[in-house]
């Protein structure tokens, strides 16, 4: 069996990069539409704006929960603290 030329092969490793990270943007794509679907439904919002506003205003609270380190979830959904 003759062996490949390197550069072919290095083509060959860039195509699959590319279709790699055309997945992982198709992964993220769905992951933001099932994060919004689930916004919506939940806060019972029908209008996109609305949903903006809600979220503008609560982003600061947000931030501050997540990236304090405390109250995160652990893998079997309870809440832990560093403490």
């Amino acid at each position: 069996m003759a062996r490949k030329d390197p550069l072919s092969r290095a083509q060959e490793i860039e195509e699959q990069i590319k279709k790699l990270q055309e997945k992982q943007r198709k992964y993220i794509e769905q992951a933001q539409r099932e994060i919004g679907q689930y916004l919506m439904e939940t806060w019972d919002i029908e209008d996109i704006e609305q949903a903006k506003l809600l979220i503008d205003k609560f982003k600061e609270e947000a931030k501050k929960y997540f990236g304090s380190g405390q109250n995160t979830e652990g893998s079997n959904g309870q809440k832990t603290s560093d403490q």
